[in-house]
């Protein structure tokens, strides 16, 4: 079927946008335009807007942003063409005749459709009935409600191998074999795939039946505990969420969608009254799982068992992650108890118990360095080597430049903190007065190289300015002597200009002097070193930030021209494989160069232009400064 882009624009202007959206969001009048609290994050101040002209939404508070379609995929949850055809039976207008061969497979997915419903239908008539006492006794021994096991369809697939065709005769046979309720092997006759089993229906987004789950009531050699339905053109298992249809509208309420490992977790939250479970169907959670969850919300939240299993499906899972990882969008990690599923602990310590699991559950970036330290001993200079390349093979999996620059940099930190402990220093014993709110004076010698350098590109200058405040505020090195480490073992001829600053870093470690910047917020110190800027406007964990991404550009830069001259050395004996390497780096390497692009002009625009050398301070001029004012910001 071909949707044209004037068909598409023609159904955007039939549909008005603001009555679609009043079906499941309150909207006031503001004028010519509709204003609401967002549906897509928590507010309690307006900051969504429609505007039926323009024919989009707004918000000013998250930047959700779009148009009747993106409506129906974003809020409603629908794909694009479930999307496309809800709207066009709302706007009166003939879908574009689909090709012979569309519309055969359009009938064919119909049919399955009926049989899957017929299908359920026939289990929950056996789940009331006599055969189905046995089903009925494991439910009531679980402890649902007659709510929860009608809302979720429970129902029963007798001890029989042609069950399904005699209660349903008016259905094409091949019907119940093609949607997997049947299985055929040649020269044998067809029989039912779950018999004797407490059957569960799996639905679309839409709330179709579409496939089922099956769990064994009395164990049998070689029967599995629980039995899903193979992948057919209704099924797919690497992309369907058990109960997406039920905790996407309950998501839009919470804001929050909870991952647990089976449909029986999922329905033991819903038991204990929360609606927003889902679960994956047989397999480990995909790609297309994480992108369907983040179509509903921004951080879903795994919460799998906590033994070695559980481990290995949360490790899989951030793998899977790291490259989709996009601005706004992660996940989170809930660890239950060990040895305790859902179920077991909301039976045993409450649904409050639970929420205070999901309460404290972990941003990815900690769960991954949980993780990292957990995986092996390390009590080793090689084992602690190990972590670091550990997580540097994660780091370098994220796609998206901006969170990848954002990762290595915390977990670096972490990494430096835990191999680099500080240790204890004598007592401070002061050689001099030393003020704790003024910086560290330059050397005329130092001064007059940062001159120099700042007449050059973008990265000469951008290494004046860390230099100058690492410089004039030595006790900073310490947070980021890991990276100046790298830089050194990348560009050694670069790293030689740190050697002042290092060396007045130790004397001050030598002599105990405190931090200028508090471990956490920093000091008013801090907030004065930002020149250009008013001071209100930047505080001094901006002036850090700032800092940290700077010398972050300048490590990544070498490591990129070094790497991208190794693949270029492997075209002769691995050309395919060298092209493609050669083409990602060639990816970052634009980004990067953007990223310093933008990081030189801010300086150059914000900062105070290094003073004539002899105008530099001279240390021990009683503290005065009155030299180079090339301050990070």
């Amino acid at each position: 079927m071909a949707l044209s882009p004037q068909w598409l624009d023609q159904l955007r202007t039939r549909v008005t946008l603001s009555s679609v959206i009043m079906r499941t969001t309150k909207l006031q009048r503001a004028g010519r335009e509709w204003k609401a609290c967002c549906p897509f994050h928590d507010e309690k101040t307006p900051s969504f807007t429609v505007n039926d002209q323009k024919g989009f939404y707004h918000c000013f508070g998250c930047g959700a942003h779009g148009d009747v379609i993106r409506w129906m995929t974003d809020q409603r949850g629908l794909t694009f063409m479930d999307a496309v055809k809800e709207l066009a039976v709302t706007a009166g207008m003939e879908m574009p005749a689909p090709d012979p061969r569309e519309a055969q497979k359009a009938k064919r997915r119909a049919g399955l459709h009926d049989a899957m419903g017929a299908a359920q239908e026939f289990f929950v008539r056996e789940l009331a009935g006599p055969r189905g006492s046995a089903a009925r006794d494991y439910l009531g021994k679980r402890g649902f409600s007659q709510a929860t096991m009608r809302e979720f369809g429970f129902g029963y697939a007798p001890d029989e191998r042609q069950a399904l065709p005699t209660a349903l005769g008016t259905l094409p046979p091949q019907l119940l074999v093609e949607g997997g309720l049947r299985i055929a092997i040649d020269g044998k006759d067809p029989y039912d795939r779950f018999r004797d089993r407490l059957m569960l229906p799996i639905h679309d987004v839409r709330g179709r039946v579409i496939a089922f789950g099956g769990r064994i009531l009395t164990a049998k050699d070689g029967a599995p505990k629980y039995l899903n339905s193979p992948e057919t053109p209704l099924f797919d298992k690497g992309r369907t969420l058990y109960n997406i249809h039920r905790a996407s509208p309950a998501a839009r309420k919470s804001d929050r969608i909870v991952v647990v490992e089976g449909y029986m977790d999922v329905i033991a939250l819903a038991n204990a009254g929360i609606a927003e479970g889902v679960a994956p169907l047989g397999t480990a959670l995909t790609e297309n799982h994480i992108e369907e969850l983040w179509r509903h919300v921004s951080c879903p939240i795994l919460c799998f068992d906590g033994d070695a299993a559980g481990q290995r499906a949360v490790r899989r899972a951030i793998e899977r992650a790291l490259p989709l990882l996009k601005p706004g969008h992660s996940l989170k990690i809930a660890w239950l108890p060990a040895g305790l599923d859902p179920d077991d602990l909301i039976k045993k310590k409450g649904v409050a118990a639970f929420e205070q699991v999901l309460g404290s559950a972990q941003s990815l970036l900690e769960a991954l360095w949980t993780l990292e330290m957990q995986a092996a001993p390390l009590d080793t200079p090689e084992a602690k080597a190990g972590l670091k390349a550990r997580l540097m093979t994660h780091i370098e999996a994220i796609e998206e430049p901006d969170v990848r620059s954002l990762y290595r940099r915390d977990l670096l930190d972490k990494f430096s903190a835990f191999a680099f402990p500080r240790r204890e220093k004598a007592p401070f014993q002061p050689r001099k007065q030393w003020r704790r709110d003024e910086p560290e004076p330059l050397s005329p010698e130092l001064a007059k190289r940062l001159a120099n350098l700042s007449q050059g590109g973008q990265r000469q200058r951008l290494l004046a300015d860390v230099v100058g405040q690492l410089a004039r505020f030595p006790d900073l090195v310490e947070s980021h002597r890991e990276a100046l480490a790298e830089l050194g073992e990348i560009d050694p001829a670069t790293f030689s200009l740190f050697d002042p600053v290092l060396e007045r870093a130790e004397t001050l470690e030598a002599d105990g002097k405190k931090a200028i910047f508090h471990e956490r917020w920093g000091s008013r110190s801090a907030e004065q070193s930002v020149s250009g800027l008013p001071r209100e406007a930047h505080d001094a964990a901006t002036a850090r930030e700032d800092l940290a991404e700077a010398i972050e550009l300048l490590v990544e830069g070498p490591a990129l021209e070094k790497a991208l001259a190794a693949a270029t050395e492997r075209f002769e004996h691995d050309p395919e494989g060298a092209f493609a390497e050669q083409q990602r780096l060639l990816k970052r390497k634009l980004a990067f160069d953007a990223r310093l692009g933008q990081m030189a002009t801010r300086r150059i625009a914000r900062a105070t232009p290094i003073r004539d050398s002899k105008a530099a301070a001279v240390p021990g001029d009683n503290g005065e400064h009155s030299g180079t004012e090339t301050d990070f910001q």
